[in-house]
């Protein structure tokens, strides 16, 4: 009977540290996804996190990534919704990028550029 009893207590336990884990990435995804202010546009714009006169315009159509923004070497990365990496690229000028890249329609995607010179620019699209 013992042995039964601390079998229930070690899946009572499993099931609240799985919930804590699923808890905690909520609670991340929440802060690190929500924590940058964000534009809703047509046009897919999205301008920098910081006060700064650096603008990224964004386009998604026809299975390609458009982006047109300042001539700087950094880091390009596309995450699912739930935080899957897409596409990961080091891009030497962003003034003009053009990707193909397959996005399922009607999913969320974020994109998410850093330059090298540390500063990150974070955008919501949704695949058209």
């Amino acid at each position: 009977m013992n042995l039964l009893k601390e079998f229930v207590n070690c899946i009572k336990i499993k099931a609240v540290k799985n919930s804590l884990t699923s808890f905690c990435f909520l609670v991340f995804s929440l802060v690190f996804f929500e924590g940058v202010p964000h534009q809703s546009s047509q046009l897919l714009d999205f301008h920098t996190t910081q006060n700064t006169d650096d603008t990224f315009n964004i386009i998604y159509e026809n299975s390609t990534l458009f982006i047109k923004g300042v001539n700087v070497y950094g880091n390009l990365k596309i995450y699912s919704i739930i935080g899957n990496m897409i596409i990961d690229l080091n891009i030497q000028n962003f003034s003009k990028v053009v990707i193909p890249v397959t996005l399922e329609k009607q999913n969320m995607y974020i994109i998410r550029i850093e330059t090298i010179d540390n500063r990150i620019y974070t955008h919501k699209i949704v695949a058209h």
